[in-house]
């Protein structure tokens, strides 16, 4: 009888282990998006402008961030008074480099383009299985001192990015991706967020820190966020040059 009550018990034991393992990505961005808004409040924000700072070098300058739906962007950084942009319009990934010695605008490569025109203006656990993507529950790592849930997303397009939720707020504290092209393919790229505040009504870190290898790369502060901002899809398309 006692034999019995055991297998019953190592049973039910699986059974529920099983089920918290299916339910658990469900769970997971059921809370996360209980704290940082629903995918409906997401969905009616078509377009984003962030203004604030980024540190590089030891520097720290002003920086701008324009974005629209589908996956427009241009971001603007003024550095010892020269203007540097880089930007893409839905088609051409562009720049403008006065540190390469012009301050006309150019095309990007082809590889650099490709990768640009997944960077989406809509958080990707949105819809995430109409999108074609898989997310599967990769266990815990603690990650500067926070225990984390690791949640691993396999895009569509094979790409991978795993995202490490606060167990506690269940909210990313950190999203690890893979470099896709160049002398660092392969490279895991570890993007620190932190900082979550109210944003309307959102939340959303303020604060990001992007390093590969353990070595910062970047840091930004995001010092005002404003959405459904009016924008032209022709601000983010290449200027001709003169």
């Amino acid at each position: 009888m006692k034999k019995l009550s055991g297998i019953l018990t190592l049973v039910a034991f699986l059974c529920a282990a099983t089920l918290t393992q299916a339910q658990s990505v469900d769970e997971i961005l059921k809370n996360y998006f209980e704290v940082v808004g629903s995918p409906d409040i997401w969905k009616a924000k078509k377009t984003m402008k962030i203004t604030g700072s980024s540190e590089n070098m030891g520097m720290t300058f002003p920086v701008t961030v324009s974005s629209m739906r589908p996956n427009l962007q241009k971001v603007e950084v003024s550095i010892q008074g020269q203007q540097y942009v880089e930007a893409f319009d839905g088609e051409t990934a562009w720049t403008i480099n006065p540190f390469m010695g012009s301050t006309e605008p150019s095309k990007k490569t082809d590889d650099e383009t490709k990768e640009a025109a997944k960077q989406m203006f809509e958080d990707e656990l949105i819809d995430w299985k109409a999108k074609g993507h898989t997310l599967t529950v990769e266990g815990k790592e603690e990650i500067d001192g926070a225990e984390t849930i690791k949640l691993k997303m396999v895009k569509k397009s094979g790409d991978e990015v795993i995202y490490f939720f606060d167990a506690e707020n269940y909210v990313p504290i950190m999203m690890r991706s893979y470099v896709n092209f160049g002398p660092m393919k392969g490279k895991a790229v570890d993007v620190y967020v932190s900082d979550y505040q109210e944003v309307g009504d959102v939340m959303m870190p303020l604060s990001m820190e992007q390093k590969v290898d353990g070595q910062t790369f970047m840091k930004m502060k995001m010092e005002k966020v404003e959405f459904n901002v009016p924008m032209e899809k022709d601000s983010f398309v290449m200027p001709k040059k003169d």
